[in-house]
């Protein structure tokens, strides 16, 4: 609720100076309050793969997960708190996964398969809250679908080197698989 009360007091400091119209408000206290949590959830992927030992970690799951995520969609928390301890708490087990599992190109081709089947017959999984229209919904399908075919690629080509940077990577790719199917149950 902090990032709530913070972005409504930004808007407020903006709306005395001017810089915002009153009459749009609360779209900028919801950006902003969106803006505030997504950099805290960035900052603690950050400061988890730098207590594991290595900033590369969290760049490896933020360039996996976040591109395609906002594409893709599916769960979304109820609370900042929760998206906090689910996206903290998945990025932290695909760092400590990427210690025993070695990305492999069976394990590559096998986690980009199964995200170029979500992207391509599920995506956009909307949030009940955030529906799209219908031309929206067709730039989401076409641009999940790309990255995924993409990813795939790589991973057929195996282009990517086999590091525990890059298995952080592939684990990310499964995290969203993970979001994308939640919403199903």
């Amino acid at each position: 609720m902090w990032e709530r009360t913070l972005s409504q007091k930004l808007v407020r400091l903006f709306c005395e100076q001017k810089v915002v119209d009153e009459s749009k408000a609360d779209a900028y206290v919801y950006g902003y309050e969106l803006l505030i949590s997504s950099v805290v959830s960035i900052l603690l992927v950050i400061l988890i793969s730098i207590i594991c030992g290595d900033v590369r970690y969290s760049l490896s799951f933020l360039i996996g997960f976040i591109p395609q995520r906002i594409y893709i969609g599916g769960y979304h928390a109820t609370s900042h708190t929760r998206c906090y301890l689910a996206f903290t708490g998945l990025a932290l087990i695909c760092i400590l996964l990427s210690k025993v599992i070695a990305a492999n190109h069976l394990f590559r081709i096998i986690t980009t398969a199964a995200l170029l089947g979500i992207s391509i017959f599920f995506s956009p999984i909307e949030a009940k809250n955030k529906p799209l229209g219908k031309k929206k919904r067709l730039s989401y399908k076409m641009v999940a679908s790309a990255l995924s075919s993409i990813d795939f690629l790589f991973a057929i080509f195996s282009v990517l080197p086999d590091t525990r940077s890059i298995t952080v990577y592939y684990l990310s790719k499964w995290v969203l698989v993970i979001f994308s199917i939640i919403p199903f149950f």
